[in-house]
C-alpha cells in the first residue's frame, strides 16, 4: 500500500482530531453523520470515503445492532407528506431515573423532522399526550389549526385511542390515523426520531431525577432542531427545513468552525 504524502498525512490528522470530538459527543453516528457535520456544519471539503477509511482504520465505525431492527412485514404505503404541518407522528418512550421512570411524548413533523411538541412527567396518560399536542399547535397555529389540514398518526394503544384524546382532536379538526396492525413502518418517522433521542441523549448519562430529564430534554430538543442533520433533508436542519421548505440545499451554520478548512 502506498504510503500517504506528508501533507495528505498532516491534513488527514486534522480531519480525525475533529473526528475524535465529534465521537465523544455523538458515539452513535455513523460515518455519514459524522461526514455531514464536517462538511456542512464545519465547512470542511472533505468526501464520504475519506472519512469512512479514517474512521475505519482507527475503529471509529459503529457496529450494526440487530436488536434495533424492526421485523419487518410486506410494504405498505403510509402518508408522505408535502410540506411542514400536513402530517405529525406522535409516540412515547420512557427513561429511568434514581427516583423512578420519567414518561417522554414527543410530536414530530414528519416534514421537516422538526419535534414541534413534547411532554415529560412520572405518568403517561391522554391528558399528557394532549399536552404535548396542545404545544405543537399553538406553537405551529398560533390562528387556529381548523381546516389546515393537519393529519396525526400514532399507534393504536390507549392513550392515542381514548375518547378523551379523539375527541380533542376531533374538536381541533385535527384528522387522526393510526398504524395498522403488524405494519411497524406505519409511524416508522417517529419511532426512528425516538431512537436518535435514546442514543444522543437518554443512553449515555444516569439520570437522578424527573426534573433532571425535563430540563435537560428541553435543551436537547432546542439543539435538535437547530443543528441537527437528516440526510432526508439533504443534510438540512429541521428548523431550515420546517421554515424555507422548498430549498434543497443544506446551509453552513453560523457557528461552524472553519479554522479545519483554513489549515488543510
Amino acid at each position: 500500500m502506498r504510503r500517504p504524502s506528508e501533507s495528505v498525512a498532516r491534513r488527514n490528522e486534522r480531519i480525525l482530531e475533529r473526528i475524535g470530538r465529534i465521537k465523544a459527543d455523538h458515539p452513535f453516528w455513523g460515518y455519514r453523520r459524522v461526514w455531514a457535520q464536517l462538511r456542512y456544519g464545519d465547512g470542511l471539503v472533505v468526501n464520504k470515503k475519506r472519512v469512512y477509511r479514517l474512521m475505519s482504520r482507527h475503529r471509529l465505525l459503529v457496529k450494526s445492532n440487530d436488536c434495533l431492527k424492526a421485523s419487518r412485514v410486506p410494504e405498505r404505503s403510509k402518508p408522505r407528506p408535502s410540506c411542514p404541518n400536513q402530517w405529525w407522528g406522535i409516540d412515547m418512550t420512557k427513561v429511568m431515573t434514581a427516583s423512578g421512570w420519567v414518561y417522554v411524548v414527543i410530536l414530530l413533523d414528519w416534514y421537516s423532522k422538526k419535534i414541534v411538541g413534547h411532554h415529560a412527567g412520572p405518568r403517561s396518560t391522554a391528558v399528557h399526550w394532549l399536552a404535548a399536542l396542545d404545544e405543537g399547535v399553538n406553537r405551529e397555529f398560533p390562528d387556529g389549526v381548523r381546516g389546515k389540514g393537519l393529519h396525526l398518526m400514532s399507534d393504536n394503544g390507549s392513550q392515542p385511542t381514548s375518547i378523551s384524546f379523539m375527541r380533542s382532536c376531533s374538536n381541533l379538526g385535527i384528522g387522526q390515523a393510526f398504524t395498522s396492525y403488524n405494519n411497524p413502518k406505519g409511524n416508522a418517522d417517529t419511532e426512528r426520531m425516538m431512537r436518535t433521542l435514546k442514543e444522543e441523549l437518554f443512553w449515555l448519562r444516569e439520570w437522578s431525577s424527573p426534573a433532571e430529564v425535563a430540563v435537560e430534554l428541553d435543551k436537547w430538543i432546542e439543539w435538535y432542531n437547530q443543528h441537527y442533520r437528516h440526510s432526508a433533508l439533504g443534510y438540512r436542519v429541521p428548523n431550515k427545513a420546517h421554515a424555507t421548505p422548498s430549498l434543497r440545499e443544506p446551509e453552513h451554520d453560523q457557528w461552524a468552525t472553519r479554522t479545519l478548512l483554513k489549515s488543510a
